[in-house]
C-alpha cells in the first residue's frame, strides 16, 4: 500500500505547464462562431425500439460542416416535466452501440443523446484532409490545425448541446457530458468550449498532456501519431504545435462545470500522469476516482454504481 500511496501522491503533485499558443482562444472562438452560423438541420426518425417504456429516435444533425452526425436520441415515454439530459461520447474506433446500453439512465428520467463521432459508427466524414497517409482519425489533417480531425469532433460535440437546448422537453440547465477514452477527451474539450454543461464525467480521457502521453503510452490511438512522425520526421515541430490547440492541458482552463475524472494506474493506452496533469490544472469543482489495479477499462460494478450515484447527486 505504501508504494500505491506514494505513486498517487506523485501524480497529485504533478503540475505541468500549459503549452497554448497566443492565438489559442481566438482559434476556438472563430471555430465555434463559424459553426453556429450554419444550420443544425436536425432530423429525428422514429426507431420503433422494442422497449415499451422509452421513445427512441435516430438523430442526425450537422456539426462542424455538412457532415450528418448520427446519434441516438432517447426519452422516457412518460414524463411531465422538462428532462435532464446526458450526452455520451464513445471511445476510439467504437460507436454509440445499442439503445439498450442506456436504460439505467432512461428508467431514472434522463434523456440521452449518444453520438457516433464523425467517421465512426454510422457517422461519415465529408471533410477532405491533405494529410491522411495512415488512414486513421488521429492523424487526419494533422499538418494543419484548421483541417485537423479533432477540431471537427470537438465542434460536433458542442453542436449536440445546441440540439439538446433546442428541444422543449429538455431542461437546458441540467445537461451533462460523459465519455471514456476518446470520449473522455471529447467530454473535457466540450466542457471547456461550452459553458452550458452542468456536469462533465471523463473516464480515462485521452488528448491530455499529449506530448507526455505520446512518450508514456504503449498502445492506443497516439501510437499512430508516432508512426506518422516516423514517416515524416521533418514535421515533428509542426505536429506538436498543432496538437496544442486540441490538448486538454490547454483547453481545461476554460472548464467551469463540476468535473469528475477517473483513472486506472495500470492504463497503457491513456496513462495516468497526463490525465492527472489536466486534472490538477482544472480550477472548477472536481473529483478524481483512482483505481490502482485497473487498466483501460471502467466497467467495474463499483465504478458504474459510483457514476450513477454521482450523476444523481449533481444533475
Amino acid at each position: 500500500m505504501l508504494h500505491i500511496k506514494q505513486t498517487i501522491e506523485e501524480l497529485k503533485s504533478y503540475q505541468p505547464e500549459r503549452t497554448s499558443k497566443p492565438d489559442h482562444h481566438d482559434f476556438w472562438s472563430q471555430t465555434l462562431s463559424e459553426a453556429k452560423k450554419k444550420p443544425l438541420r436536425a432530423k429525428l426518425t422514429d426507431l420503433n425500439y422494442p422497449i415499451k417504456q422509452i421513445t427512441a429516435y435516430e438523430l442526425t444533425y450537422h456539426g462542424f460542416d455538412e457532415t450528418p452526425i448520427h446519434a441516438h436520441y432517447i426519452l422516457p415515454k412518460e414524463h411531465n416535466e422538462k428532462l435532464p439530459c446526458l450526452l455520451f461520447f464513445h471511445g476510439y474506433s467504437m460507436s454509440k452501440h445499442s439503445v439498450s446500453n442506456y436504460m439505467q439512465w432512461l428508467i431514472q428520467g434522463y434523456a440521452v443523446i449518444a453520438v457516433d463521432c464523425r467517421g465512426q459508427g454510422k457517422s461519415g466524414d465529408f471533410s477532405s484532409y491533405t494529410s491522411d497517409s495512415l488512414g486513421t482519425w488521429v492523424t487526419k489533417g494533422i499538418l494543419d490545425k484548421e483541417e485537423y480531425y479533432y477540431r471537427k469532433v470537438y465542434t460536433d460535440g458542442v453542436r449536440a448541446i445546441d440540439f439538446a437546448c433546442s428541444r422543449p422537453e429538455i431542461d437546458p440547465d441540467r445537461i451533462g457530458v460523459i465519455g471514456g477514452s476518446m470520449g473522455g477527451g471529447i467530454t473535457l474539450a466540450v466542457a471547456a468550449l461550452d459553458d452550458r454543461p452542468k456536469l462533465a464525467i471523463a473516464d480515462m480521457p485521452n488528448m491530455c498532456d499529449i506530448p507526455l502521453a505520446i512518450e508514456q503510452k504503449f498502445e492506443g490511438s497516439l501510437t499512430f501519431v508516432e508512426k506518422f512522425l516516423h514517416q515524416y520526421p521533418e514535421h515533428i515541430e509542426l505536429v506538436y504545435e498543432n496538437l496544442t490547440y486540441f490538448d486538454n492541458l490547454n483547453l481545461s482552463e476554460s472548464i467551469t462545470c463540476k468535473t469528475r475524472i477517473s483513472q486506472g494506474l495500470k492504463d497503457l493506452i491513456c496513462p495516468p500522469m497526463p490525465a492527472f496533469g489536466v486534472y490538477n490544472l482544472i480550477t472548477a469543482p472536481k473529483s478524481m476516482e483512482i483505481y490502482p489495479f485497473t487498466a483501460h477499462d471502467m466497467s467495474m460494478v463499483e465504478h458504474v454504481d459510483k457514476t450513477i450515484e454521482f450523476v444523481n447527486e449533481n444533475l
